[in-house]
């Protein structure tokens, strides 16, 4: 790494010559030019050169002063060239947001029940696709798939439009007061109402597990962000299936955004005898191998290896289904293809998002922010890379429309099938 330092030094040197927009643009495009070590195959040189040209244009009437708001959107664009969803810009508070959620502790700072919703094509209703594990739509029993057609009495369909309808939704949360919801849930349309209060909480993700009728464990894995807590408490709910009789698991992977490599391939080690992955940077002088066996994990790097053991390890090892989708991504996906690969278990929905065989840095920027960087590559223990997405034995849609309309998780029932289990309420 020394040979880097004199073009450092350079690039150094000249960064108090230009402007703000001029520093900030020249420090993204070294990093994405030295270090990218992604799918894309553009001359990195060219497209840091073409948008230099689009910065001029934006900075022609400021010269040194052009601040760094002017060249964040062009760094931006520039990226999205790339195509690339492992390579992306954070402004100063995304950056914050995600540091909190490696902590575990990422507080909301405004009232929230907790709960992510999407709107329902020719309906004003809005459909649960995400609820927060602790906050306070997940104490009253709210769920995935259940559809909101009411707030507070107020049909959601008289409201002109579904933006607004959203928004009544966030209004009533914001005053702090109850809030009455009324849902359609399941096949049977069954109409409930649940009244909860807003509040903040804490918006960082981890695994939950629930224990349905007829002994079927459901684990939901949401990212691989905490630091130190994700893997761990995959175990701890492995051997609370077990111990609560389970007779089969369902390993729910859908909208799994990644995290932290460690952290998954800690989790990893609850369905697979070993897990194991190496990663390689671009010039190849870097390379560092994750394994678990034997109730230890060991970090080597370049030759260098440390182990720790991992006390808490469970194993699963009963029937077993994994659901995955088009936003399962990076971790997610990472765990997928290795449980694919070792014959544990199917994979059952679409194909992930595509980012599975990368993995990402990010590289603090003069404005506070960051640019998150494709910088390495993915290997299993024989030396073949990981497939770029994870794609599922079985196919089965997620269709939002069918689920909001009928209550029907059929990737779901697809996962039931494959364990044995026939139900047509899942």
């Amino acid at each position: 790494m020394r040979k880097l330092l004199p073009v450092l030094a350079l690039w150094a040197a000249s960064f108090s010559l230009a402007s703000p927009a001029q520093d900030l643009f020249d420090q993204a495009s070294f990093y994405v030019e030295f270090y990218y070590n992604g799918p894309a195959r553009l001359n990195l040189k060219d497209l840091t050169r073409r948008y230099q040209l689009e910065l001029d244009r934006a900075c022609a009437q400021q010269k040194e002063t052009c601040p760094y708001d002017q060249a964040v959107p062009v760094i931006q664009r520039m990226i999205e060239e790339l195509q690339d969803n492992h390579t992306y810009y954070m402004s100063p508070e995304a950056l914050r947001s995600t540091r909190e959620s490696r902590q575990g502790n990422a507080p909301s700072r405004t009232l929230r029940i907790g709960i992510t919703h999407v709107a329902i094509p020719g309906s004003r209703d809005r459909l649960i696709v995400d609820v927060v594990e602790g906050g306070p739509a997940d104490e009253a029993g709210l769920a995935y798939g259940d559809r909101i057609i009411a707030v507070n009495g107020r049909l959601l369909n008289e409201l002109p439009d579904e933006n607004q309808a959203a928004q009544f939704l966030v209004q009533a949360v914001q005053t702090g007061r109850p809030v009455v919801l009324t849902i359609l849930r399941g096949p049977e349309r069954q109409r409930l109402e649940f009244t909860l209060t807003g509040r903040e909480i804490n918006l960082a993700r981890f695994p939950s597990l629930k224990i349905r009728p007829g002994g079927v464990a459901v684990l939901r894995i949401p990212d691989f962000d905490a630091q130190g807590q994700v893997g761990r408490r995959v175990h701890e709910l492995v051997r609370e299936a077990q111990q609560k009789g389970a007779r089969a698991m369902i390993l729910e992977l859908r909208g799994n955004s990644g995290g932290l490599l460690n952290e998954m391939i800690i989790s990893a080690a609850a369905f697979l005898d070993e897990a194991y992955v190496a990663l390689a940077d671009r010039y190849q002088v870097e390379r560092t191998e994750f394994r678990v066996r034997d109730g230890r994990i060991t970090i080597t790097r370049n030759g260098r290896s440390e182990s720790t053991s991992l006390p808490f390890l469970a194993r699963w090892r009963g029937p077993l289904a994994v659901l995955i989708d088009n936003n399962t991504a990076s971790g997610g996906e990472y765990l997928a293809s290795a449980i694919q690969r070792a014959r544990v278990a199917p994979l059952i929905g679409v194909p992930t998002l595509g980012i599975g065989n990368t993995t990402t840095r990010p590289f603090n920027l003069i404005n506070g922010g960051a640019i998150s960087i494709s910088y390495n590559r993915a290997y299993f223990a024989d030396g073949s890379p990981y497939p770029e997405r994870a794609v599922p034995d079985i196919v089965a849609e997620t269709s939002i429309e069918q689920l909001a309309n009928t209550g029907r998780d059929l990737p779901f029932e697809k996962a039931l099938e494959a364990l044995g289990i026939r139900s047509a309420n899942p």
